[in-house]
């Protein structure tokens, strides 16, 4: 599923996945935004089932600039 009601490719994407399949992606505008939806994102996943693997990834220009959780075990 994903989530774009912007009009250009805007700086900044955020990316959930379960058990390394995306399940979840937005695009957003602005840097603050961008974090803002990151914690969210985060939160979402820490009360989400332990059974499954979540990562969440916060992507500027192509790159992934922050993934959490750091480092996958």
């Amino acid at each position: 599923m994903e989530t774009s009601d912007l009009k250009q490719h805007p700086p900044f994407r955020v990316v959930t996945f379960r058990d390394d399949q995306e399940v979840f992606s937005e695009d957003v505008e602005t840097a603050v935004a961008a974090r803002t939806r990151f914690a969210s994102a985060i939160d979402l996943c820490r009360s989400r089932d332990a059974a499954h693997a979540h990562r969440v990834e916060l992507r500027s220009g192509g790159e992934t600039i922050e993934t959490w959780p750091q480092s996958r075990a």
